[in-house]
């Protein structure tokens, strides 16, 4: 029996986003709609969407060098 090993990345609903990153719902919006740097989210339905952790993980990263 063949395993496969899955090379998509893990998507990050709105709610796990908000506690990753520890922010609201709002500021999520917020970062979503006037931060040009923030990443861009991925729709799967009308209903539906999400991140990539890696997307979001890069931002940080981003954000911490900028700081220094």
């Amino acid at each position: 029996m063949t395993h496969h090993t899955s090379t998509t990345p893990e998507l990050l609903r709105p709610k796990t986003v908000c506690q990753y990153l520890s922010i609201g719902r709002t500021k999520l919006h917020e970062l979503d709609t006037l931060d040009p740097t923030f990443p861009r989210k991925i729709r799967i339905s009308s209903r539906c969407v999400g991140w990539t952790k890696t997307q979001l993980d890069n931002w940080l990263q981003a954000k911490i060098e900028a700081k220094v």
